[in-house]
């Protein structure tokens, strides 16, 4: 099983992603609506990925990267967001992200970006 924890103050958007993630059946999912609860659960779970939005109320992905890397959180940080080609995720990215997925509508397309990665990054996952 692979830990993952989702992070997005859309509850509808946390809900499709949990449950796409969950069938896939190697996954071990955590989901927050807030960074800051997100923060909590790095410091006491061990996570191998973190896939969150950028645009969020009083921690925006860019905040939270930095601050998941100074709980000591070194796994794959993916940000998965409608926000675009805009300086804000290149300095996310500058800040630890590894990955930057944008929402463009088709969340099956994107879910199986998201996976690429994850399977890809992560020595013990075996694709489905």
């Amino acid at each position: 099983m692979i830990p993952i924890l989702l992070v997005d103050d859309d509850p509808d958007m946390l809900d499709l992603m949990e449950l796409a993630f969950k069938d896939v059946g190697n996954f071990d999912v955590t989901a927050c609506l807030d960074a800051r609860d997100a923060v909590e659960v790095l410091k006491r779970r061990s996570i191998a990925v973190v896939i969150s939005d950028y645009r969020m109320p009083v921690m925006n992905g860019g905040i939270f990267v930095r601050a998941a890397r100074d709980t000591g959180y070194n796994g794959l940080f993916i940000i998965y967001s409608g926000r675009g080609k805009d300086p804000l995720i290149d300095q996310a990215r500058r800040d630890g992200a590894d990955a930057y997925i944008p929402r463009s509508g088709d969340f099956k397309k994107e879910l199986a970006s998201i996976k690429s990665i994850i399977y890809n990054c992560t020595a013990d996952a075996s694709p489905e």
